[in-house]
């Protein structure tokens, strides 16, 4: 009746061969079908044919790209992790670029070379260094605060933080609390595999930022941890000296200047030196120096284990008896 052969409309009908005006026009006088109808759907299949082409394009490069980052941090981690939802490589690609603010693989690899020593003692992975301070980042940049930071606030700061510590209840919201009315953002994320980090801190847009693991669940380690990175805020991001990114990890940077200060910043801030002068002299017994200690720190309000943890960091002496007084409550 359209003066086709059969094969040529099974073509047609099937989408091997296109809707012309021409077909278009003989279908509408046998049929009524409106012959602008039929055109207009030809148009659009050949668009979303284009669209579907070029999306599988755009997957794989993508892929390839996520690849390319995969060699610097570990992607799969990263978006598990975070728990976006994301399943397309376009869509893990566009959260690098667009949230993260990840510059192109081949800058990020220049910019991050040698910013993690991969260290034989601890195993200490740069790949997955790397992968855990993007987390920390992006989940510390989810933090509010409730008051502007003021740098002249840092002895009263100190003062209610470490009070806190000592006291060690509903410790982590207190600390949450006194740091955000302080303009300082904090917040927990836990470690990632071969990468033992104990924290991070970062001032971005005239906000500190800092960012625990909770690696071990012991008052004292989390004390001395959160100490760290407020030292290393107020001795060394507010002045300027400090540019480059330190993770606080065990045995990694030991000799550096910064390390050293901040730890000292700490040690002092929880217990003055001071007061550690007066502390009682013992002899090297495990038993009786928690005994004395612990009477000590009874006696001056203090924390037992942030004191005893004090100890075994000075001394490397850790064969003290735990109890769960010990863990972050």
């Amino acid at each position: 009746m359209i003066g086709m052969q059969k094969s040529h409309l099974n073509e047609l009908i099937k989408g091997k061969r296109p809707m012309t005006k021409p077909i278009a026009d003989r279908i509408e006088a046998t049929l009524g079908i409106s012959s602008i109808a039929l055109v207009n759907m030809q148009t659009q299949y050949e668009y979303d044919v284009k669209v579907l082409e070029q999306r599988g394009i755009d997957e794989l490069e993508a892929h390839n790209t996520l690849n390319l980052y995969d060699e610097i941090f570990d992607v799969k981690t990263l978006f598990r992790r975070l728990d976006k939802g994301l399943t397309t490589s376009c869509q893990k690609l566009k959260y690098l670029v667009d949230v993260l603010c990840l510059p192109q693989p081949v800058e990020l690899k220049l910019e991050t070379m040698g910013m993690f020593k991969k260290s034989a003692k601890t195993g200490q992975d740069p790949r997955m260094l790397m992968t855990w301070k993007l987390l920390a980042e992006s989940k510390a940049r989810e933090q509010s605060v409730t008051h502007t930071f003021n740098r002249d606030n840092e002895k009263s700061l100190v003062k209610s933080l470490v009070k806190a510590l000592h006291e060690n209840n509903s410790t982590i919201d207190t600390i949450q609390q006194i740091l955000s009315d302080e303009g300082i953002a904090f917040c927990i994320e836990e470690k990632v595999d071969r990468a033992s980090v104990d924290g991070y801190s970062f001032i971005e847009n005239d906000i500190p930022y800092i960012i625990l693991t909770k690696r071990y669940d012991r008052i004292d380690n989390f004390a001395f941890a959160l100490m760290h990175e407020v030292g290393h805020i107020y001795l060394h991001y507010l002045d300027g000296t400090r540019q480059d990114c330190k993770l606080s990890i065990p045995d990694y940077d030991n000799e550096s200047i910064e390390e050293k200060e901040a730890n000292a910043y700490a040690s002092n801030a929880l217990i003055p030196y001071g007061e550690w002068k007066k502390a009682p002299r013992v002899r090297v017994n495990p038993e009786l120096i928690q005994q004395k200690y612990t009477e000590w720190a009874l006696e001056k309000g203090l924390n037992k284990w942030i004191v005893l943890g004090r100890i075994s960091y000075e001394t490397g002496m850790y064969k003290f008896r735990s109890d769960d007084s010990r863990r972050i409550r």
